[in-house]
Order: C-alpha cells, then sequence, then structure tokens
C-alpha cells in the first residue's frame, strides 16, 4: 500500500524546503535593504535644504553703516536714517522685503521702512558687496519720537530670516535746530 520512501528522496525534500528559505530570507533582505537605501536619500535631501537655509540665515546680512537722526521742532528725532550694504559673503537682498522691530524705551512696534534707496537710486535690491541702501524709518507714525537721553534697538530681519540688531542712543542734548541731522 503505502511505500515509506528512501533516504536519497527525504534528502531531496529538505534541500528543496533549505532553497525556499533561502530565497525567502535573500528577498526579505533586498525588502529591506531598499527601504534603507530610500530612507538614507530622503534624510540627505532633508540634511541638504536644511544645511542651505541655515547658511543663507547666517550668512545673507546686512552690515549698518550709519544711523542718523533727524531733529523735528520739538528737539525730538523724527525720522532715523540708517545706511546699510551686503554682509561678508552675502547674497543679494532685497530691501522692500525686510521686516524692522522697533524697541523704544516704552514701546514696541514693527514699523515699515517709508522709503528705501540702493546707491540713490529706486531700485532696492542690494546685489554687490560695494552697494550702499538707505533705510527711512518715520517715526513718528507709529511710535512717540525719541527724545535726549533715549535708547532703542532696530531689529532688522531679512527674508531668509537673518537678524541685525542697531542700537540708537540720543545724545542728552540735541543743540541742533529742526531738520538737522545727529549721528545716533
Amino acid at each position: 500500500m503505502w511505500k515509506s520512501a528512501s533516504d536519497e528522496e527525504r534528502r531531496a525534500q529538505a534541500g528543496i524546503g533549505t532553497l525556499i528559505l533561502f530565497v525567502a530570507m535573500v528577498l526579505v533582505a533586498v525588502v529591506a535593504a531598499g527601504v534603507l537605501v530610500n530612507t538614507a536619500g530622503v534624510l540627505q535631501s532633508q540634511a541638504e535644504v536644511t544645511g542651505q537655509e541655515s547658511t543663507a540665515q547666517i550668512a545673507n546680512t546686512l552690515s549698518v553703516y550709519t544711523a542718523v537722526g533727524t531733529i523735528n521742532e520739538d528737539g525730538n528725532i523724527e525720522e532715523v536714517d540708517m545706511t546699510v550694504s551686503l554682509g561678508p559673503g552675502s547674497n543679494s537682498i532685497d530691501l522692500g522685503d525686510i521686516i524692522i522691530d522697533y524697541l523704544g524705551p516704552s514701546e514696541h512696534a514693527h514699523i515699515k521702512s517709508e522709503h528705501v534707496a540702493v546707491d540713490g537710486s529706486e531700485g532696492t535690491i542690494l546685489e554687490d558687496s560695494s552697494d550702499r541702501g538707505t533705510i527711512t524709518l518715520d517715526l513718528e507714525e507709529k511710535v512717540q519720537p525719541l527724545e535726549p537721553g533715549d535708547d532703542a534697538v532696530i531689529t532688522i530681519y531679512t527674508h531668509d530670516g537673518a537678524q541685525i540688531s542697531q542700537e540708537l542712543t540720543v545724545p542728552t542734548s540735541l543743540n541742533g535746530e529742526e531738520g538737522e541731522t545727529i549721528r545716533l
């Protein structure tokens, strides 16, 4: 009736089972390797983007050369003109896209730059390290004018997220007449 298998037939069945297990393990290893390679590629892309954004925040800055205030009829500073240029190694910066944060003696505000000029032209983009731009802030429009002895901090944020702070210190006595400028 039933015939028992010989040793040679049993070895062949064990060999086929082992081969099936080996092929299954190789397939699992290939899938795992594919997932690891894909994950490594995604992480590398994210790291490159993060590095570029970080570099832009650090490198794309402005340098403030001068800050002068215009004296109004009350003997206070009503307008501030800041001369700026690109920081070392900086890419071009559009002064029309900057955000200005003002922290005065008694108030805090975001001030829009009224007049922005680059090298006397109407353009707002600093492209070269030799370009100079003037940012004019009208303090009376948003905040109290600066009085003699006042201190304020102007922080400029570029489109890339870099920030530049400039402290303004008004002398304790303003001896100038209306319309004259004084270095802050």
